[in-house]
């Protein structure tokens, strides 16, 4: 089993909520995925990438130590199977999640999404849509909730 874990607030509430209805008795290994999407910047000296590895390597430990952080806030206290973290940084986060999944021979993946439809939705690139479309396993997508009005 496999969760993408974001690093937007909006995007990581639905996970606090999906926990408390997902067995975890059954899960032996968990691996927890970031991928840091690299940028290129057109400049007049040439490209600039950004995060370079320098920096993507000094980002590295405070990173995992968020994800660390968010996974205790996920994962309940009586999960005893073992997790592994899987952080990385690419042009395409979401075919470097795949690659993984694939290499791990993950049979889910979690993922969540901003729940944007419509207009809103139809230029925004989703890493969950890639998911869906494209994982090598099943693929659970938690939404955030709904507001009342």
């Amino acid at each position: 089993m496999a969760l993408a874990i974001p690093m937007e607030e909006e995007l990581l509430e639905p996970f606090y909520t999906w926990r408390d209805h997902f067995d975890f008795q059954e899960v032996e290994h968990l691996h927890v995925i970031h991928v840091v999407k690299k940028n290129i910047t057109p400049l007049e000296f040439g490209l600039m990438e950004s995060p370079d590895e320098r920096t993507f390597k000094e980002m590295a430990p405070t990173l995992k130590k968020f994800l660390q952080d968010e996974v205790k806030k996920i994962i309940p206290d009586y999960f005893r199977g073992e997790i592994t973290y899987k952080l990385s940084s690419g042009f395409h986060p979401e075919e470097d999640v795949v690659d993984y999944l694939k290499k791990i021979e993950a049979d889910l993946i979690v993922v969540s999404t901003r729940g944007r439809h419509g207009f809103q939705g139809l230029f925004h690139s989703s890493f969950t849509e890639y998911m869906v479309k494209f994982s090598p396993c099943d693929v659970y997508v938690v939404r955030p909730s709904v507001k009342k009005i």
